[in-house]
């Protein structure tokens, strides 16, 4: 009987361990599972207004907007008004925290106006369905989501794109300049998150995947703020090309 406990008392360590380390996973599992829900269970947006629009002109004009948010007390925009020119370029330039991406935000209507209107065409994008005004504006942020699959379909995801359009924004945004190094070219994995890529790199794929969209209205959201200066230099060097041809608005520090 003594032998029997012993052999007992000692083989009762391993599942007990195991019954603690439970308690981590379990954990990870419900703070994941709250997220997931949170998403699901986001109201769906509506699909906008009437109005269909098909190629917009580019022009651009925020009439006397403010913005609170939903959770906020305080206003973050009041009384912003300014104009942009079909194929004009512009910038935003301010400190952190002052409001600079949440103007651009309410332009494709992620967020809407508390106040005034912003406006495309001189129509308030309110107006306009809602999948047509997105497709007039593309957003090339500082974030660049990759996915682990090849440079080619992360230039078209989102888009159904034939390789002729995908191969014209490649080079447009540059990115043949180092595919063309590469034994796989295009068809090369950029791996999770775009990892086994530089970030200029990631950045061109970036403008690449705007340009497939064939935008009206471009958008550049501190772009280069995690850029070092000859890959900024670069990317400079790549949108000046698009100037004139589509509006662009950069939000930026400096």
């Amino acid at each position: 009987s003594f032998t029997a406990f012993i052999a007992a008392l000692g083989l009762v360590t391993a599942p007990l361990r195991r019954l603690v380390n439970v308690a981590g996973p379990l954990q990870q599992g419900i703070a994941a599972a709250q997220s997931i829900f949170e998403i699901l269970d986001t109201p769906v947006e509506d699909d906008g207004g009437e109005r269909r629009i098909e190629r917009a002109r580019g022009e651009v004009e925020y009439r006397g907007v403010g913005f609170r948010y939903p959770t906020g007390a305080e206003n973050v925009l009041t009384d912003v008004s300014f104009s942009v020119r079909p194929g004009e370029t512009i910038a935003i330039v301010g400190r952190s925290g002052g409001g600079k991406s949440t103007i651009v935000n309410l332009l494709p209507r992620f967020y809407d106006v508390t106040a005034g209107s912003v406006c495309v065409d001189g129509h308030d994008v309110r107006e306009y369905r809602l999948h047509d005004l997105r497709a007039q504006v593309s957003l090339v942020s500082q974030d660049v989501v990759l996915f682990n699959d090849t440079i080619r379909k992360n230039i078209a995801f989102g888009f159904d794109a034939t390789d002729d359009a995908i191969e014209a924004a490649a080079r447009r945004a540059r990115v043949t300049e180092f595919t063309d190094q590469m034994a796989l070219g295009l068809e090369t994995v950029v791996g999770d998150r775009g990892t086994l890529l530089s970030g200029g790199q990631r950045q061109r794929i970036a403008i690449a995947r705007a340009l497939v969209a064939d935008p009206r209205i471009l958008i550049f959201d501190e772009a280069t703020s995690s850029l070092d200066e000859p890959t900024a230099e670069q990317f400079a060097r790549t949108v000046n090309r698009l100037r004139g041809k589509v509006t662009m608005i950069f939000i930026a520090h400096q």
